[in-house]
């Protein structure tokens, strides 16, 4: 019996005792487990010697197989011990005749490769020699007719250049043509534009303008428009790009038609896109009206 089921049946027979020192009664279960109590007792103990012997013999048996098991691996470990050694005999002396013969055999191959290598050589050798002559014949035809078709090439060339050269001149010349109208034209336009900025620009602040005179030309060249009011004579640059020399221009220009107009006051105008702040201080510092 193993020791948690003999541990089980004391501890249940252990409450019974309990409940018959107690006075209690005993259910139907309980009177026939401890009726039969010791004979019960009695059975587990055989069964439980019986296993123990039975577990014995077991152990006494394979106790006896492994003895016999380590005595039988020993003999084959021997057994195999002998026969690797007779293998690794008949092998070497095997192995060393093998590697003989294929020494042997290595040496034919090697003597049969030197002399074919040799007729391979010579052969080889005359072939280049007559591949080069070939060659060398066959490049100074090539760079003969290279050199011819180079000239060639070159005067075509030459012809082509030139023509393309005119071309290019007559297009250059034929922009340049265009550009220099199109600048005058959009000067006239851009003069037009500013110019009628300024008359609006009297006639918003209460002057009335009598005349304009557009390309006022004078001794010292031409002034782009005089705007003369029933007040004042008013001498006008428009200038896309104004700089400083452009207001020393116009000043001097304004002194001469001051004159052209027997000493009548004039004043001077500076109109345009760009008018940056060194030339506006400088305009305005000599009197220069900047619009």
């Amino acid at each position: 019996m193993s020791e948690e089921v003999r541990k089980w049946f004391n501890d249940f027979v252990n409450s019974i005792v309990e409940k018959i020192k107690t006075g209690k009664e005993l259910n139907a279960l309980e009177t026939q487990i401890i009726s039969n109590y010791a004979s019960n007792l009695v059975l587990y103990d055989y069964v439980d010697k019986r296993l123990g012997e039975i577990e014995r013999n077991l152990r006494d048996e394979i106790r006896k197989t492994r003895e016999e098991l380590l005595a039988n691996d020993e003999k084959i470990k021997q057994e195999l011990l002998a026969s690797d050694e007779k293998i690794k005999q008949e092998l070497l002396a095997n192995d060393e005749k093998i590697k003989q013969e294929l020494l042997q055999k290595i040496e034919e191959v090697k003597k049969e490769l030197l002399a074919n290598d040799e007729k391979i050589k010579q052969e080889l050798l005359e072939n280049d020699e007559r591949i080069k002559q070939e060659l060398l014949a066959n490049d100074e035809r090539i760079k003969q007719e290279l050199l011819s078709n180079d000239e060639r090439i070159k005067q075509e060339l030459k012809a082509e250049i030139q023509s393309v050269k005119t071309d290019l001149e007559n297009k250059i010349k034929e922009v340049d043509r265009k550009v220099e109208a199109t600048r005058s034209d959009l000067g006239l336009l851009t003069e037009e534009v500013y110019v009628k900025n300024f008359v609006d620009y009297l006639e918003s602040n209460g002057e009335k303008v009598v005349s304009v005179y557009r390309h006022y030309e004078t001794s010292l060249g031409e002034i782009d428009a005089v705007v003369e009011t029933s007040g004042k004579v008013y001498a006008v640059e428009v200038k896309m790009r104004a700089e400083v020399s452009d207001v020393d221009d116009l000043l001097n220009k304004t002194k001469v038609l001051k004159e052209e107009l027997g000493g009548k006051e004039v004043y001077p105008v500076l109109t345009g896109s760009k008018i940056n702040k060194t030339v506006r201080g400088y305009a305005k510092g000599l009197g220069v009206l900047i619009i």
